[in-house]
């Protein structure tokens, strides 16, 4: 996925964030699509921030999550879901740019409303957390091989067109997308006078995250960069298909409006990522998205009149990221409760009042309830052991 797919499971005011990306060294459009000069309106399911396609292969339904950070499709080791044969091994990238050797498989035909996808190649992805709520991975090839779309998650539906004309009098706040890695690139601005290269990223299921090094260069240009900084600590978050990103320094932001085109998101809070920024599923809550590969424009509809709205979200806490499967400490903001609790960066959870977490998948199905406190058991990074009470 990125991703790239991101998963975010929120728990404890805390966050798993699985980044699902790939990078494909060889790319292929040469599957087949069953229908020509059509448009299909299809029923979809929107799920925490995950826009899922309903995909039928002999006879069974799936639910593929569409994910335009993501290059080509994606099943995952283990999953149910039947391929017709393994055509060979490429070279994938995640968005740490880490590499790893994937298998490439040709999927049965794959119907999609009233259209069938025949020839769809996927690689296969470790399942792990990544997976859970969802079969598969449908990426922006869907898009590049010449298919215009409209998402539209109030309504749970998306509209798939190959008609050029077809989106042409919408209108909306329209920015110019570039294909990098295949992928597509916007242009946003989150400060006045600044502007950030962000990939549009339905797999990613924030509003937006900003890039370190991009933020670096902005902050040193402009005192109102920095005002909008409320805090920093040396972490890490972001999960990509084969590592971890390093740990570094993260800055938290309080960004007065998040700017696309001349639509602004007002009061956004959000952190720094090693990875590229990010624009997310999240938007999608805001308004419908056109995105048309013919002239290579992506439209924001706002759900609202105004040309702005206000978002005024809480500054993430803390993320657990998995480490040798076992969930452990990312990030941690120094201004939380659970910091000031005593957990620490590098804490691994191996208990939850006196429940064994022998993994992440353990610690997200945990019935975690608000407002309840818990006993965490964790092993620190120097291997001691400690309990910490955190109240959700």
């Amino acid at each position: 996925m990125t991703r790239r797919t991101f998963l975010v499971v929120s728990i404890m005011c805390c966050a798993v964030t699985i980044v699902m990306a790939q990078r494909m060294h060889r790319y292929s459009l040469g599957f087949e699509l069953s229908k020509h000069d059509f448009a299909d309106t299809l029923q979809v399911e929107w799920d925490d921030n995950r826009l899922l396609l309903p995909v039928e292969i002999s006879g069974k339904t799936y639910r593929f999550l569409f994910d335009t950070g993501c290059t080509q499709g994606v099943i995952f080791t283990g999953s149910q879901v039947p391929y017709v044969e393994e055509i060979g091994n490429i070279v994938s990238y995640d968005i740490n740019n880490h590499r790893d050797t994937v298998r490439v498989v040709q999927m049965p035909p794959m119907r999609l409303g009233q259209m069938t996808i025949d020839g769809y190649l996927c690689t296969i992805a470790h399942s792990g957390t990544a997976t859970r709520g969802y079969d598969g991975i449908i990426g922006f090839d869907l898009i590049n091989k010449g298919l215009a779309c409209k998402i539209d998650v109030e309504n749970k539906r998306l509209i798939l067109t190959d008609r050029k004309k077809f989106f042409a009098d919408e209108q909306g706040y329209e920015v110019k997308y570039k294909l990098q890695g295949f992928v597509p690139y916007v242009w946003v601005s989150p400060f006045m006078r600044h502007m950030d290269q962000v990939l549009f990223d339905t797999g990613f299921r924030h509003l937006y995250a900003m890039n370190s090094e991009s933020f670096l260069k902005h902050v040193y240009k402009s005192r109102q960069v920095s005002e909008q900084v409320e805090g920093r600590a040396v972490g890490q978050h972001t999960i990509g298909a084969h590592s971890v990103e390093t740990a570094d320094t993260v800055y938290f932001l309080a960004l007065d409006r998040l700017k696309w085109d001349a639509f602004s998101f007002r009061d956004y809070h959000t952190v720094t990522q090693q990875g590229s920024s990010h624009i997310g599923a999240d938007v999608l809550n805001y308004g419908r998205i056109i995105i048309n590969p013919f002239r290579k424009r992506i439209i924001l509809q706002p759900y609202t009149k105004n040309d702005e709205v206000t978002i005024s979200n809480p500054q993430f806490q803390m993320y657990i990221i998995p480490i040798n499967n076992r969930p452990t400490v990312g990030l941690i903001r120094q201004e939380s409760e659970a910091y000031k609790s005593g957990l620490r960066q590098g804490d691994v959870i191996l208990k939850v009042d006196g429940r064994d977490i022998p993994h992440v998948a353990a610690y997200m199905q945990y019935p975690f309830v608000k407002g309840e406190t818990y006993i965490f058991t964790v092993r620190t990074k120097q291997g001691k052991m400690k309990t910490v009470q955190i109240t959700k």
